[in-house]
């Protein structure tokens, strides 16, 4: 007699053998770990991920990620800069504050890089806030030991938002406007 069960177990062992390996320190983004002030903690994350988040054109991994609409469906995003580059700051080693001296008024991500890995940290900024800064830990970006490592860089993207046009406006035919004119005075 077959067994009825030999198939379908086969077939979940292949499955698990064709997931890509993660590293043993693999950590998950910490919500609640990155804070932007006015919003709060962070809407949503992603990562870690091993490897940089951004180039300093900001081309590479974040930027792929953004682009698929992993945060609310937001696929176009603008590069803000890089913390290491001077395009805003961040004070402290493994936690501390970041701050910007143009305000973010659009959703944004805050990326964080830490060793070898990365997490991107997503504010939905739904009131249009102005947002100058924030704190943050790279607790859910890379440990050692299981303590956080400090921050190389933090990156901020912005998320372009499409307006829609304004409705046309409808406006009288000059005869409709006329003969309106001559029923008042009439």
């Amino acid at each position: 007699m077959r067994s009825k069960v030999f198939l379908p177990a086969s077939l979940l062992a292949v499955g698990l053998l064709s997931l890509p390996a993660l590293p043993a320190n693999a950590l998950a983004c910490s919500l609640g770990s990155v804070t932007a002030t006015g919003l709060g903690s962070s809407t949503s994350c992603i990562g870690s991920f091993s490897g940089n988040d951004a180039m300093s054109n900001g081309t590479g991994d974040l930027s792929k990620q953004l682009s698929t609409g992993v945060f609310k469906g937001l696929k176009e995003w603008q590069f803000v800069g890089k913390s290491d580059e001077g395009a805003f700051s961040t004070l402290g080693g493994n936690a501390g504050i970041w701050s910007t001296k143009t305000a973010l008024t659009t959703p944004f991500v805050l990326s964080l890089k830490s060793s070898t890995s990365w997490s991107a940290y997503f504010f939905e900024n739904t009131n249009d806030l102005k947002v100058f800064g924030g704190s943050w830990t790279t607790k859910g970006v890379s440990t050692k030991n299981g303590n956080a490592q400090d921050l190389s860089h933090a990156t901020i993207y912005r998320a372009v938002l499409k307006t829609p046009p304004p409705k046309p406006r409808s406006v009288p035919e000059p005869g409709t406007t006329a003969a309106l004119g001559l029923l008042a005075v009439g």
